[in-house]
């Protein structure tokens, strides 16, 4: 008897006391893995199927389910085959979480199929050969969709704004990709929402609508987004902001720091002023991280009057115009910044 009889029957067995005949998740798995090209690293996924959540060796990922045997929570790990996206996993109707990680060898785009798991809170697809557009249908019928995670593939186009109707979606991270165009509005709602786009090619400005968002933090690293986006220093609430290697150009002198801010990173923007004296109190209540290097600034750099006092490091200040003061060499004509 072959292989494949024996893995077909083994899911049968294992599920037909908990499954009705029309709903069979164990004989979807079993398409996946022959989408999938049968990889080594799947071959007892009718035992880990059989125990679902229970502990099993060797096998490359997770899943989970419910009492009736649907799979709601479905993980793939550090699979080495080489395939497009496997589209069975769109027969899974129950399924609420979804990761494929370091699948590098998958390649192609997400198939429009993926719209119709209602049910999604989680989709983590990382470290992926899969490439395209994402059309702005992809995510219509996402609707509970809370995180939404795609870094370190191939995606190109631009952002679908249609993310920005998903009511639960609060965590979005899209880095390491390669979208153009611009940064649309309003992508993330409720409480301690976050958003990343590092390592893109987006250009544009950010919205002005983001300082009305409760963010929790924004990083948008490595694009070349220009413009002024002081107004996310002062949110309430926000913890980290991340705008360095773009193109932002503004003047920093009366920017106002929030108390809540942990990290500042401003490096390697064009930013001029003088460095303002909200960010030396910043520093002496939150503010631990903070970088300024190569940008237009001048002046002396605040020190902080509360103590204790831990001063800034000389390196976080290096490669700007004209800055002073401790921890750089004194000021020997300090004046107004050009």
């Amino acid at each position: 008897m072959s292989m494949s009889i024996i893995f077909f029957l083994l899911l049968s067995s294992c599920t037909s006391s908990v499954l009705s005949a029309d709903v069979n998740d164990g004989l979807v798995l079993l398409k996946i893995k022959e989408q999938l090209g049968n990889p080594q690293e799947l071959s007892n996924l009718a035992e880990v199927y059989q125990h679902c959540g229970g502990t099993t060796f060797n096998f490359h990922g997770e899943i989970q389910c419910d009492n009736n045997g649907r799979i709601h929570y479905l993980t793939l790990l550090s699979i080495t085959a080489s395939a497009p996206f496997p589209e069975a996993i769109c027969d899974l109707t129950e399924l609420e979480g979804l990761s494929l990680l370091s699948l590098y060898n998958l390649y192609g785009p997400i198939p429009s199929c993926i719209s119709q798991l209602s049910n999604l809170n989680l989709l983590d697809i990382e470290r992926t050969g899969l490439s395209g557009s994402l059309p702005e249908s992809l995510f219509l019928n996402h609707q509970k969709l809370k995180y939404l995670i795609l870094t370190s593939n191939a995606f190109s186009g631009s952002i679908p704004t249609s993310l920005s109707t998903i009511p639960t979606l609060s965590d979005l991270d899209l880095s390491n990709n390669s979208l153009t165009g611009t940064i649309p509005p309003d992508l993330v709602h409720g409480q301690d929402a976050a958003i990343s786009l590092n390592d893109n090619r987006l250009t544009g400005e950010i919205p002005k609508c983001y300082q009305w968002l409760p963010l929790h933090g924004i990083s948008v690293r490595n694009n070349e987004l220009n413009g002024d986006p002081s107004f996310l220093f002062n949110k309430e609430n926000i913890i980290g902001i991340d705008l360095s290697h773009n193109d932002f150009e503004f003047d920093l002198s009366n920017v106002e720091i929030s108390k809540s801010l942990r990290s500042l990173y401003l490096g390697f923007n064009k930013i001029y002023g003088n460095i303002p004296q909200s960010i030396a109190s910043a520093h002496a209540d939150y503010l631990i991280d903070l970088d300024l290097r190569n940008n237009n600034l001048c002046g002396e750099i605040p020190q902080s009057q509360v103590a204790p006092w831990q001063p800034f490091e000389a390196s976080i200040f290096a490669d700007n115009k004209c800055l002073c003061g401790s921890p750089l060499p004194p000021c020997q004509n300090p004046g107004p910044a050009p």
